[in-house]
């Protein structure tokens, strides 16, 4: 676990180190902030997974070509809506950076322009793409800090969602199988309580990775109670 999060760290310091660098620098520091991913078993997982049925060209046409009126011309960068393409089509734009099929200068004229400054472009650019990019990562493998509710027993139902959390990050289940856990914990954290049918369904996910990998811990065993109990009223 302490290997996963130090490289969890590396990471997040990598976006940093983009947003904080100049935009003569910025390709360097992109290609530092993909390496970092590539370093990282999680990450790298993650986002083999994440694109492998991703259709990027599709993405591209999609969200890349929406020019609002009054804007001489220039398009305006959208983005999926599903968190994991999200990430996905971040991704994969950082990538074409990399590898310059995509020249970064010429991107952030188009997506970015701000009255001709280079600085500026670059600045909303870190804000709009790389900011949300990093803490979309430290919500997933870092965790997400849930607000405290008024009630006893949601308090301990994020108690217990948050130990899973950790218990499935320290295990030695495979890097798949892990990411796919904490996606689903991760949508219990941020979930309604009181919207049942929710919690019942991401519950429900969660036992069949449970029965797949065969992970228990001493949270595991309260969690599906709960789903019991929701099932039993449902």
């Amino acid at each position: 676990m302490d290997t996963d999060m130090r490289q969890i760290d590396a990471f997040l310091q990598k976006c940093d180190e983009v947003m904080q660098s100049k935009f003569i620098i910025a390709d360097t520091k992109i290609s530092d902030l993909l390496k970092s991913i590539a370093s990282s078993d999680l990450l790298y997982a993650f986002f083999r997974e994440a694109t492998k049925n991703f259709d990027y060209p599709a993405a591209q046409k999609k969200y890349m070509n929406y020019m609002p009126e009054g804007t001489a011309g220039k398009r305006k960068l959208l983005f999926p809506e599903d968190p994991e393409e999200r990430l996905a089509f971040v991704f994969c734009l950082l990538v074409d950076f990399d590898n310059k099929r995509i020249d970064l200068s010429d991107f952030l004229s188009e997506y970015f322009y701000e009255d001709g400054s280079v600085y500026e472009s670059f600045y909303a650019f870190c804000n709009q793409v790389i900011k949300p990019f990093k803490n979309a990562v430290k919500v997933m493998f870092r965790g997400w800090q849930a607000p405290r509710a008024e009630s006893s027993a949601s308090e301990n139902f994020s108690d217990l969602v948050s130990r899973e959390r950790e218990k499935v990050f320290a295990s030695r289940l495979s890097d798949r199988d892990k990411v796919d856990g904490m996606l689903i914990l991760n949508a219990l954290a941020a979930a309604d309580r009181s919207q049942e049918t929710i919690v019942a369904g991401l519950l429900g996910g969660y036992r069949c990775f449970v029965a797949k990998t065969r992970f228990q811990s001493e949270s595991t065993r309260p969690l599906l109670d709960i789903l019991a109990d929701l099932e039993a009223r449902l």
